[in-house]
């Protein structure tokens, strides 16, 4: 089971059911979905989703891992980053974060730890991440943590990027 991650300001860690309300504030935002398919979950599926995910095994293959990103100074859950494990090597990530908690590199902090326990504990070789072509402030984070763009066609509404662990430990 993943033991938290600490940084200076956040916990990564699996989520609880004391983080419904949370969870739910976030993932509701409509400037939150405004690059996300399919509507946010109700009060009951955040739930059952919470519940799921606080026990789902770390190493589940074909599985979506969902974290909760604490921020320390106020004790909430601010945000949360996941991995869709596809194999034992691959696995394909993403985040999302309160609007209030934007622009002040909380997803950078939260996804360096994140990855690091991605690639050297879980030992994924590859990940890779997408965002919508128009989300230029996912785009620009998923390249500031080293992850490169994908050729991608005209028609391809998301842009793909890529990242190796051996790219990843020869980062600064």
């Amino acid at each position: 089971m993943i033991e938290p991650l600490r940084t200076d300001r956040l916990v990564v860690r699996r989520f609880t059911m004391a983080d419904v309300d949370d969870f739910c504030a976030y993932q509701s935002d409509p400037r939150v979905r405004k690059f996300l398919q399919g509507a946010p979950q109700s009060a009951e599926e955040a739930a059952r989703y919470l519940a799921a995910q606080a026990v789902l095994d770390e190493r589940a293959t074909s599985a979506w891992h969902g974290y909760a990103v604490q921020h320390l100074e106020s004790g909430k859950v601010i945000g949360d980053v996941g991995v869709y494990l596809v194999s034992a090597g691959e696995g394909d990530v993403g985040f999302q974060f309160h609007p209030a908690f934007h622009g002040q590199g909380y997803a950078r902090e939260a996804m360096v730890a994140f990855l690091r326990y991605v690639f050297d504990i879980l030992g994924v070789e590859h990940v890779t991440a997408g965002c919508d072509r128009a989300n230029a402030a996912s785009s620009t984070l998923l390249q500031r943590l080293g992850l490169h763009p994908r050729p991608a066609s005209p028609d391809d509404g998301d842009l793909r990027f890529d990242l190796t662990r051996d790219e990843w430990r020869a980062q600064p």
